[in-house]
């Protein structure tokens, strides 16, 4: 698996994003934010929840980065620069930014778990953070993943999905591994909560929730063909197998996430920079975008 199969977001998944906030997605960063806390959101992907984020802590500056043009060319075009006066999105690469100390909060949200080196991804969003900061991720347990009564051909897919995965050298169960990451990049552990979330068929966003997974046979699915994993028929099979799955009355899917809340130390290695609480601007977005 490339670097480009995995920055892939298929169009159809913009829809889905669109209907998320946080307070049905990531509840557990809506409890930390307020006017006066900095944000980087990394892997913002098309921005919609980084554009709540922003209108949450105004006036605190937010900066949506994702490494994904598409993505970017979605947020602008969703919202335009200056539309929202204390946000800005950028490309850019996690590994290659030279954020330091700048930030109240560094989030990702259901990013690490495409990224082969997870760990030196959350050692980058330490350092993006000041002393005192939080780093906060939220990610899948993809091994957790339950239907009721699932087709048979959608449960080769699933496996096949998850060796796919591994192949390409992602960790399918990363959401249990999140306090190890943060301990390993100097982070305090302050808070390690399970989120699961359960759509049952007649619930009013059955279709949305569950559709998501039609959506990654459709796109992902592809390119576990192409890598050898299923086969074309295989892949349509399970398509067709699932679209009939959810007009089952007893239909269930259950998909298991966590979201770690992480400390940056006060002091660290290098002598720590007196700081008050009053909102951190950073200096790469005084006047517009001076990414660093």
């Amino acid at each position: 698996m490339n670097r480009g199969e995995r920055v892939f977001v298929p169009a159809e998944a913009l829809g889905i994003m669109s209907a998320r906030t946080l307070e049905n997605s990531h509840p557990v960063l809506l409890d930390l934010l307020s006017s006066i806390t900095s944000v980087l959101d990394v892997g913002c992907g098309p921005g919609i929840l980084t554009a709540e984020i922003a209108r949450r802590v105004d006036p605190a500056p937010v900066v949506g980065m994702d490494i994904n043009p598409d993505m970017i060319r979605a947020a602008e075009t969703t919202h335009a620069p200056g539309s929202i006066p204390n946000l800005v999105f950028y490309r850019g690469d996690i590994f290659e930014s030279h954020w330091d100390e700048e930030f109240d909060v560094v989030n990702t949200t259901r990013m690490l778990q495409w990224i082969p080196n997870a760990a030196a991804a959350v050692k980058q969003m330490a350092r993006a953070v000041a002393p005192g900061g939080l780093v906060v991720a939220l990610d899948f347990d993809h091994t957790s993943a339950e239907w009721s009564h699932p087709p048979e051909a959608w449960t080769r897919f699933y496996s096949a999905f998850l060796a796919w995965r591994a192949g390409g050298g992602l960790d399918n169960a990363l959401a249990r591994r999140l306090p190890l990451l943060c301990e390993a990049a100097g982070l305090r552990s302050l808070r390690w909560q399970p989120q699961i979330t359960t759509v049952v068929a007649g619930d009013a966003d059955f279709f949305r929730v569950a559709g998501h997974w039609r959506m990654i046979a459709e796109s992902r699915g592809r390119q576990m063909v192409a890598a050898g994993y299923i086969t074309e028929e295989e892949r349509a099979t399970a398509i067709s197998a699932f679209g009939e799955w959810m007009t089952r009355e007893d239909a269930i899917q259950t998909l298991h996430e966590a979201c770690i809340v992480a400390r940056r130390p006060e002091t660290s290695r290098r002598r720590a920079r007196p700081r008050e609480r009053t909102g951190r601007q950073p200096r790469s977005v005084s006047g517009r975008v001076l990414i660093r």
